[in-house]
């Protein structure tokens, strides 16, 4: 039914109301957050910003914030290993439900408001399951403030998510299901016209530093976190400019900057426009809000020695947008220092930067305040006894299930084992028409892609089969049915899509799910020898990833695609991943038979 709203003596004023939630980590979530709130106030909107980290129960809040600024300083290389298993590895479901343990505050406050907007991943994740569950009558929204899509940001219960890039909200979207838009980065009015020649020269008369200098800015976000000096001293010694570096509030940086001949060392400052502008090209090292304002300002940006996790995934996402550069080692920076400073390249990419500055996300936030939102309809309520009973006896004889049989698939490698983590791995899910066209058939063979075989009405024959096979395009099969908790109808399906390339001498068929698989399907796969796979990214109408990484595995979706666009979608990703300095294999060698 539609939502009433019921406001409290708090609310003031009659205009539409919009919760904001962001989070003090960093000044990427808060910036845009409060410049939502300026805009939101400025279109006589009623709205206000809570930091999620303290909506957590307990301590939680700052303990997690401490946490995680010691473990970047201190131990990097596990935030590392962290940010992968929370976006889509094993710890990603527990991630999700920590995340979601302040929704009872934001539950609370939300009844006084009309919409809710999250910058702040953990946001996302309480205000979509309250969505889900039918406990919030509003419309939930997530604002992906970086580049990188990972899988915190993403909740299916999500109304809408806005994005800083349309390849953000094309994963979005793939990921989740969930309507996903690109709006552009969101900065104050003072970061969106480009820089004058008079603010440069004011830039470096700040800076002592004449015109005719080759000014690199070296920024580390609000935190100043990272090998910055290292950085700063390569740069001078290289003779390629005079780095500058932004300290944020690190006055232990600030301190060892100063110390530096050829250096200069900035603190905290408001006047990053006019450093920006100064600037002939921005280094970073955190994929931050510091390379959205040189987008805006008109500075070339490049990523190097980048912060683990969201640091380093930004830059390649950034680089592969084609906005921004990166370099892998001191010598590449050096290179990308000369390519864009003060030149025709560095210009092009200024210009590709600015393009990302698409609309206001303001006008679709009070549309959705204004719009009837239906509730998911909730089931019954149980008692606190019968709760508790149930889950004493559920829990421990469900873990023990599903653990022995996650562990079993594990070892017997039904959970497809990569041979080699050097490699993307690829598939395109075909059909009967497309799989019997001499095109799309040479398109897979010769670009190392793996043709994914349904089973159902248009799906390929088992003659089709064989003679993909007889031509060199290797074979796996796909499972597309709605997600079960019924363990018997998951085993039909995954039987099914195996059966659909029963004509390859395999022991052990493959099957890819397109869908996110939980802990059942993956005790089914294993229970009746079958090899599933588990896609990170999943494309659909000649969509591109944001980002790659070594030994991931990508699908093509080509159901209702002509085979004229089966043949472009398979050379635009082939093209893709050849940029990305990475080989491209089948699906095939992902697998291993018994």
């Amino acid at each position: 039914m539609p939502r009433a709203r019921a406001r409290s003596a708090q609310a003031v004023g009659d205009g539409p109301s919009v919760l904001i939630i962001s989070a003090a980590m960093g000044a990427g979530h808060d910036g845009v957050a409060y410049e939502l709130e300026r805009r939101l106030h400025a279109r006589g909107a009623q709205a206000k910003v809570y930091d999620y980290l303290e909506m957590l129960p307990g301590r939680m809040g700052p303990f997690y914030r401490s946490f995680y600024a010691g473990q970047l300083k201190y131990a990097p290389s596990s935030y590392e290993w962290l940010y992968g298993k929370i976006d889509r590895g094993l710890l990603a479901p527990t991630a999700r439900w920590l995340g979601q343990m302040g929704k009872r505050k934001v539950r609370k406050i939300a009844r006084d408001y009309d919409v809710v907007i999250s910058t702040y991943p953990l946001g996302c994740q309480a205000t979509g399951a309250l969505r889900k569950k039918g406990q919030l009558a509003i419309p939930a929204v997530g604002f992906l403030t970086d580049v990188d899509v990972h899988g915190l940001w993403l909740h299916p219960g999500i109304d809408k998510n806005l994005t800083v890039w349309h390849g953000s909200a094309v994963e979005a979207a793939n990921r989740t299901g969930v309507p996903s838009q690109a709006v552009g980065p969101v900065l104050p009015d003072r970061f969106l016209d480009p820089a004058t020649p008079l603010e440069r020269r004011q830039g470096r008369e700040i800076m002592g530093l004449t015109e005719d200098e080759v000014v690199v800015l070296v920024v580390a976000g609000s935190w100043g976190v990272g090998d910055i000096g290292s950085t700063a001293r390569h740069l001078r010694d290289a003779g390629v400019g005079t780095p500058v570096v932004l300290c944020g509030r690190n006055d232990e940086l600030l301190r060892e900057m100063d110390a530096e001949d050829g250096i200069v060392g900035i603190g905290w400052t408001s006047e990053v426009r006019t450093l920006l502008a100064a600037a002939d090209v921005v280094v970073h090292n955190a994929g931050g809000l510091s390379c959205l304002e040189g987008f805006a300002i008109g500075v070339p940006v490049i990523g190097y020695a980048c912060l683990p996790g969201h640091g380093h995934r930004n830059s390649l996402a950034m680089k592969l947008a084609g906005v921004a550069a990166d370099a892998t080692t001191a010598e590449e920076l050096l290179t990308e220092v000369r390519r864009l400073a003060r030149t025709a390249e560095g210009a092009a990419m200024v210009q590709r930067a600015r393009d990302l500055f698409l609309s206001d996300p303001t006008d679709l936030l009070l549309e959705l305040a204004k719009a009837p939102v239906s509730m998911p309809v909730r089931s019954a309520t149980r008692t606190w006894a019968s709760r508790a009973a149930a889950v004493t006896v559920a829990v421990p004889v469900t873990m023990g299930a599903l653990s022995f049989g996650v562990a079993q698939a594990t070892v017997h490698a039904s959970l497809g084992v990569a041979e080699g983590k050097g490699a993307i791995y690829v598939a395109a899910v075909v059909d009967h028409t497309q799989v019997n066209d001499p095109t799309v058939v040479t398109a897979l063979r010769t670009s190392n892609v793996s043709a994914a075989i349904r089973h159902g009405a248009s799906a390929p024959t088992p003659t089709d089969v064989r003679a993909l096979l007889t031509s060199g395009v290797s074979v796996v099969g796909a499972e597309t049915g709605s997600r079960s908790r019924n363990p018997r109808r998951l085993r039909q399906s995954m039987n099914a899509a195996a059966a659909a390339v029963s004509a390859t001498d395999d022991t052990r068929p493959k099957v890819i799910c397109l869908r996110t698989p939980g802990l059942v399907e993956k005790v089914v796969a294993w229970d009746h020898h079958l090899q599933l796979a588990l896609p990170r990214l999943i494309l659909r109408n000649g969509a591109l990833p944001t980002s790659l990484h070594a030994g991931e595995e990508v699908v093509l979706d080509e159901r209702g695609r002509t085979p004229g666009q089966v043949r472009a979608d398979v050379a635009a990703l082939t093209a893709y991943v050849a940029d990305a300095h990475l080989p491209q294999q089948p699906m095939r060698a992902l697998w291993r038979t018994a």
